[in-house]
């Protein structure tokens, strides 16, 4: 597999709007610089491939301040910057192999909706071969050379399973930790290396989710050097669903808060939190009346010393066992805000 440079072959441009989830992400420090695609999970939890954030001398994360998340506009220029608090990349990446190709980037809290940004939430659905995907990025549109592109491109790919996809040892089947899609399948659309991260997306009732990110290609030809939009090329992306016992063990966030609402709109998160807010506040009330019972009921009722416990438990039905946290003695925990 070969690390090239940025494009995005046989795409169009995005409409406004169109794709409000993925953001820029630059590393401008080094000799030289990186320019790579994240994905919004959450608004303070944005998903990168490990490549861009680990330093391939140190195998540690980049400094976080070397990092530029530019969000909320298809165009480069008009997009507002977010500043990277933590990042956390998946301590079992092999950067030789581009193996586990996943890391997290906590922002300060997005303004989503008002800033023209959104999350999506990650699909947790079947797929199979010839499913037609879409992806996207920032970069040229020719094979070779060209710089890269103002304004946010996307074409479509096509899902496959072929013995050919077994060429990478890190393919274990479409349903994997990484998927695999072959460009002779769509001859000359393709996402190229230096669009490492670029979203891979479905559509489920009118709305998008994020099925995997761009990690690496490969091709089958005995050329020796692997270009994309080749037909004898194919294309390797981490499959996000995958790894949500990473995810979840690293935010401390129940897996529901990046796969529930798929079938509502993309703002409906922030309506919900009115709710989510209202509740909080009642259930504060409920318990400051319970603790005034109590002190009365003590007083009155002449109990000695009472010793009573509240064990709240936030882990729902959709919560991951501990056997499936496969990453968890080995995650850098975030803050997460509510």
């Amino acid at each position: 597999m070969t690390l090239l440079s940025k494009r995005v072959v046989g795409g169009k441009e995005a409409l406004p709007k169109e794709f409000p989830f993925v953001v820029n992400v630059q590393n401008a420090k080094g000799q030289r610089s990186l320019q790579c695609v994240g994905t919004i999970l959450h608004n303070q939890v944005i998903v990168v491939p490990a490549f861009c954030v680990v330093h391939p001398d140190t195998h540690s994360p980049v400094d976080r301040q070397d990092l530029v998340v530019g969000y909320g506009s298809e165009i480069r220029s008009q997009q507002k910057h977010a500043r990277v608090v933590k990042i956390a990349a998946n301590h079992d990446f092999v950067r030789k192999e581009m193996a586990n190709d996943i890391a997290l980037l906590q922002v300060e809290p997005l303004d989503l909706g008002r800033s023209g940004a959104q999350r999506i939430p990650i699909y947790t659905g079947s797929i199979h071969a010839g499913q037609e995907l879409q992806v996207m990025g920032w970069g040229s549109d020719k094979v070779s050379g060209g710089e890269w592109s103002e304004a946010l491109k996307y074409t479509n790919v096509i899902l496959s399973n072929s013995t050919q996809c077994h060429k990478s040892r890190n393919y274990n089947g479409i349903e994997g930790r990484v998927l695999c899609t072959e460009n002779r399948l769509n001859s000359g659309h393709d996402v190229c290396d230096g669009e490492f991260g670029a979203a891979l997306v479905v559509k489920v009732n009118g709305h998008y989710q994020l099925l995997g990110m761009f990690s690496y290609h490969i091709d089958t030809s005995d050329e020796g050097y692997s270009q994309c939009a080749k037909d004898t090329s194919l294309a390797f992306y981490t499959h996000i669903y995958s790894y949500m016992g990473f995810i979840a063990a690293t935010t401390q966030l129940p897996v529901d808060e990046f796969i529930a609402h798929i079938d509502k709109p993309a703002n409906y998160v922030k309506y919900q939190s009115k709710y989510i807010v209202i509740f909080i506040i009642a259930v504060v009330a409920v318990w400051a009346m319970v603790k005034l019972l109590f002190k009365c009921w003590a007083r009155y009722g002449r109990l000695d010393e009472p010793a009573y416990e509240l064990a709240v438990h936030s882990a729902g039905p959709d919560a991951l066992s501990d056997a499936e946290f496969v990453h968890r003695p080995h995650v850098e925990i975030m803050d997460i805000t509510s």
